[in-house]
């Protein structure tokens, strides 16, 4: 057999050579070496009869009798250590640490109801609950383990929390651990299910009422575990007890409401049959109780903000957590609940929606009403969002009400960053989920959230500066004795109030995400021309890649059925090295060639197959139109016939009649000077000039083998040569002087054309010209 670990060895040595009191100190080495013996820990004892001198069973007894000794032993920082050690074992020992853990297990018990250490106290709950969820999947070990120490263990974790003395971290240890195991062991924890929500219901929803302060993450796991208690249920009765919980959540979102709502009167009427309590004006809002099945009371408007932001956030962790069994989720008394809650807004002079206030409530308890509306405007959201995230597909038919709720509390709270990052959080999953299907007037009333969007990255990217502050007129200003110094300043201050208060992290990442939704998930016609300005602006001010591809790919049209010129340039410019940005472009600019055969008919958004088919279509009209107009060429003006020998040469030059031309247009009415140099040779074929009507150049070959265009040049070169043929016979020029002159340039580096001239025939020609 393999010689065992080194760190096994030293590990069991060191537990046997060091005293307790200094093992604590030693935890994190003696761990270190637990965790590099997986091997020898997990492995099986069934060779060990075979061969009873094998050194490495012998360590790991001696190791766990070790450990059980000192779990079982007097000394807390004995026991503390133990715990550390369990805890390393178990995580890597396998199935043959967890047969051999169930001493440990009762040890660990009774460390966390023993006098000891909270540290000893919460590290034994965080073991005991890894033991109880690896012995999933052993069915022998859960009843042999499991089953019999699981209501001890409920029992010391109960008396942790109702201890006072027992801080909150250790509380929080304690319901998240609770919340593993009731879905493991519903059954076995269904008798203290009432005894758990009784001891948790105090950090549910706290308030500054209450005598001890709760942090989040103890907020979070109490209303958890507060949730996954419906697991507990006896038979297939889970979903009618969640049902059951939320209803009575949202029963007291209502209650609590009517409270802090009295100042106000409200618009709002029930779709679900809720009627309001009435309440006495000459008392504080104040609501909760002493019983069992209440939240604790509270006094105050703060104190009812805090309560009800608490259900709130109480009723999103429905939403978020999982259910055992499929369950009715109650849409629309939340729908209602919130549509309740978004109807009260704060006065605002730039609106024209202002609240009808109570004449018998302070003005004190108003404003105080006033500065929680946000709070409770923002857990509203979070609400919405969970919804959505819980009901997919589903919350399609919730979408308009939900975005109505989303730009009212904006509008009224566009001041608040958080309000505003929670509206942004909210609007990207909800444009994606029903953008397109939102109808104009929808789509209308996101204009003050779309403006806002583009305004805060405009504001963090340096491209727009805050509003200067009015400054007191000068005569005003001489007049006010005590007064501020700046005031007399001309100019403003040119640093903008931005920089003293820049935009948070977080806000500007959700308003860059949902940037891009704007113009991928809205219906473009909806959009106002200015409105689609701003956003395609703000995606190149901020070098928003998605947003700006988003708007190449969703191009503008307006009522006219006009296109908006595309932000392809400034894409291409910004992301060039960007693969799909490569893709956009070639494409386009196929698409864009095609497109030029017809610009009224372009339509940006066509396929380019459609456009390829349609530019052969166009190609075939075309030439069924230029077969039928071949016939009627007969307008002839006039027409020059004369015999003659055409030859281009490679260099673009044309020679007619002995004379080596460019080629070029020549006016018919301008006589060509004689060219010294011309070749003279036989014509043997017939030009005929014609002046046509103005039409589109043909496309096709002539009968003649040449194109149009080299047609007409033929033509113009034609009445070139007539004109100088007529010049010649007055121009005195000395053969031989030519001849020289000829061999002269062609020795210079001129091309020699070695041709058969014929001298008399060219001299014919010319008497009969004259």
């Amino acid at each position: 057999m393999a010689s065992p670990p080194s760190d096994l060895r030293v590990l069991v040595r060191r537990l046997a050579s060091t005293p307790a009191d200094q093992l604590p100190r030693l935890c994190p080495v003696l761990v270190g070496h637990v965790l590099r013996c997986g091997e020898p820990l997990s492995a099986s004892d069934a060779g060990k009869g075979k061969d009873k001198g094998a050194e490495t069973p012998m360590l790991v007894h001696k190791l766990r009798t070790h450990i059980t000794t000192l779990l079982t032993g007097r000394n807390a920082s004995g026991r503390f250590a133990a715990v550390c050690l369990i805890k390393a074992v178990v995580d890597v020992g396998g199935w043959e640490s967890l047969r051999a853990a169930d001493p440990w297990v009762r040890g660990l018990i009774s460390v966390a109801q023993k006098i000891d250490p909270l540290p000893s106290k919460e590290l034994a709950v965080i073991t005991l609950t890894k033991i109880y969820m690896l012995l999933q999947g052993y069915p022998t070990l859960i009843r042999e383990m499991a089953t019999p120490t699981l209501p001890s263990f409920v029992t010391a974790c109960l008396q942790l929390v109702k201890s006072p003395s027992t801080p909150t971290s250790v509380i929080e240890t304690v319901a998240s651990s609770l919340s593993k195991l009731v879905m493991l062991y519903p059954t076995t924890l269904r008798p203290f299910a009432g005894q758990i929500k009784t001891a948790l219901r105090t950090y549910v929803a706290p308030t500054t009422s209450d005598s001890v302060v709760v942090p989040h993450a103890l907020r979070e796991s109490s209303r958890r575990l507060f949730i996954l208690l419906s697991y507990t249920a006896p038979k297939n009765g889970s979903s009618d007890e969640w049902v059951k919980s939320i209803k009575a959540a949202i029963l007291d979102c209502h209650a609590t409401a009517d409270q802090i709502f009295r100042g106000v009167v409200e618009s709002w009427e029930s779709s679900t049959g809720y009627r309001p309590r009435p309440i006495r004006n000459e008392l504080d809002p104040s609501g909760g109780g002493d019983s069992v099945d209440e939240f604790p009371s509270w006094e105050g408007i703060q104190s009812g903000s805090q309560r009800l932001v608490g259900l709130l956030e109480f009723l999103a962790e429905y939403l978020d957590n999982p259910t055992k069994a499929p369950v009715t989720v109650p849409v629309g008394e939340l729908l209602d609940l919130t549509t309740r809650l978004t109807l009260v807004t704060p006065p605002s002079p730039s609106s024209e929606e202002t609240m009808q206030t109570n004449p018998s409530i302070s003005r004190d308890e108003k404003a105080d009403l006033w500065t929680v509306l946000p709070d409770i405007h923002t857990a509203v959201l979070r609400l919405h969002g969970s919804a959505i995230r819980r009901l997919a597909d589903s919350a399609l038919p919730l979408s308009t009400d939900i975005t109505d709720h989303t730009v009212r509390v904006l509008s009224f709270h566009r001041t608040n960053p958080a309000v505003r990052e929670k509206v942004y959080n909210l609007a990207s999953p909800l444009l994606t989920l029903a953008g397109p299907t939102l109808p104009r007037l929808t789509v209308d009333s996101l204009t003050p959230l779309i403006r806002q969007v583009c305004h805060d990255i405009l504001l963090s990217a340096g491209h727009l500066d805050d509003a200067p502050k009015p400054t007191l007129p000068v005569e005003k200003a001489k007049q006010t004795v005590q007064g501020n110094a700046d005031a007399f300043l001309s100019t403003p201050s040119a640093t903008p109030a931005s920089l003293f208060s820049p935009l948070p992290a977080s806000l500007l990442a959700s308003a860059a995400t949902l940037l891009p939704l704007f113009l991928s998930h809205l219906p473009q016609p909806h959009l106002s021309p200015d409105i689609r300005s701003l956003v395609d602006r703000t995606a190149i001010l901020s070098s928003n890649k998605e947003a700006m591809l988003a708007s190449v790919l969703q191009p503008y049209k307006d009522s006219r059925g006009r296109y908006y010129p595309s932000i392809l340039p400034f894409l291409v410019q910004k992301f060039g090295t960007s693969k799909e940005v490569e893709v956009v472009r070639s494409n386009l600019v196929r698409a864009g060639r095609y497109a030029q055969l017809n610009t009224d008919e372009y339509d940006p958004s066509a396929n380019l197959d459609d456009l390829l088919a349609d530019r052969q279509l166009r190609g075939e009209e075309a030439a069924d139109e230029e077969m039928g107009d071949a016939g009627e060429q007969s307008d002839v003006v006039a027409v020059v016939e004369k015999e003659k020998r055409v030859v281009v040469s490679s260099w673009g030059t044309t020679i007619t009649n002995g004379t080596v031309q460019e080629a070029m247009e020549v006016d018919d009415d301008t006589p060509a000077e004689v060219n010294p140099f011309a070749v003279t040779v036989k014509e043997t074929e017939t030009a005929v000039v014609t002046k046509k009507r103005a039409a589109s150049p043909l496309k096709r070959k002539s009968s003649g083998g040449l194109e149009v265009g080299e047609e007409t040049k033929v033509k113009r070169v034609a009445v070139a040569v007539a004109a100088a043929a007529a010049a010649a016979a007055a121009v005195a020029v000395d053969t031989k002087k030519v001849e020289e002159e000829n061999s002269d340039s062609d020795d210079e580096g001129s091309v020699q054309i070695d041709m058969s001239l014929d001298d008399e025939d060219d001299e014919d020609e010319e008497e009969d010209d004259e």
